[in-house]
């Protein structure tokens, strides 16, 4: 089904008031193609019948899998193996605070970073004292990331060590899949939220991953979820960003210490 430039410019502006995205004029196929099959489950004979069921007070689920259909979820275990490695070399030092150490999953999908953190952190800190934050614009996403259960196919991403101590494998309906264990399960929290106007992370962390999300808005948005995001890292604290992400603008107290790793320190 085709899409009309109206048709497109409405729903992009849904998707913004949500999300903050704003698609280019060009993504009007792949808008149409995602959201195709929504248009027949919804019995909606135009994209413009859709947009009116979106935005109404009955359409409100249809709106979380909008924003879900129109979000980008590619993530996997230890993805950037070597920023986790950085981590863990970081904080091994650290065992001794008395303080928590609290990990924030800034863009956390379906889970898959949030849980990668929360075993280095486990590793690192056995005693307990960590919990890992994960929030996304997904609402799909996040209850999918608190379900924790993943294909196996997906496993082999993680390293040999964790695989044993912290994944268990599915079985009888739930064959084909893993899970992670309920004890790292129990530090994490997962919840729904927008990095342009945050309303659930309301204290500071020092470990924050925020990558492959820039990419996504543009400088002026950019801008906004970095000043966000640096106002909740404590001093000291590591913020990993996408490796083909950076800061454009120099920020005081931001320092760079590896390619898309930046550390705070006190001015």
């Amino acid at each position: 089904m085709s899409i009309t430039k109206l048709e497109f410019n409405q729903l992009n502006r849904v998707l913004d008031e949500h999300t903050g995205i704003r698609l280019n004029s060009n993504k009007s196929d792949i808008m149409a193609s995602r959201l195709s099959s929504r248009l027949r489950s919804n019995q909606c004979s135009s994209f413009n019948r859709y947009y009116q069921l979106i935005i109404s007070p009955e359409g409100k689920s249809e709106l979380d899998v909008f924003i879900d259909k129109m979000t980008t979820h590619e993530t996997y275990f230890f993805r950037e193996q070597v920023q986790f490695e950085f981590m863990y070399d970081y904080f091994r030092q650290k065992k001794c605070r008395n303080v928590p150490i609290r990990a924030w999953s800034a863009a956390s999908s379906t889970g898959e970073e949030a849980y990668s953190i929360a075993m280095v952190l486990d590793d690192l800190f056995y005693s307990g004292n960590w919990s890992v934050t994960g929030t996304d614009i997904s609402p799909t996403a996040v209850e999918m990331a608190k379900e924790a259960c993943f294909a196996l196919s997906t496993v082999q991403k993680i390293p040999k060590k964790y695989r044993r101590s912290y994944c268990l494998k599915g079985t009888g309906q739930n064959e084909g899949t893993f899970t992670v264990n309920k004890a790292i399960r129990s530090h994490c929290t997962f919840s729904v939220d927008n990095l342009l106007k945050l309303r659930t992370v309301d204290y500071s962390f020092d470990i924050i991953f925020l990558r492959n999300v820039l990419i996504y808005f543009d400088e002026t948005k950019q801008n906004k979820i970095i000043d966000n995001i640096i106002h909740r890292l404590n001093h000291g604290g590591l913020m990993f960003l996408g490796h083909s992400e950076s800061l454009r603008k120099k920020r005081a107290g931001i320092e760079l210490i590896q390619p898309c790793i930046y550390k705070k320190v006190r001015l």
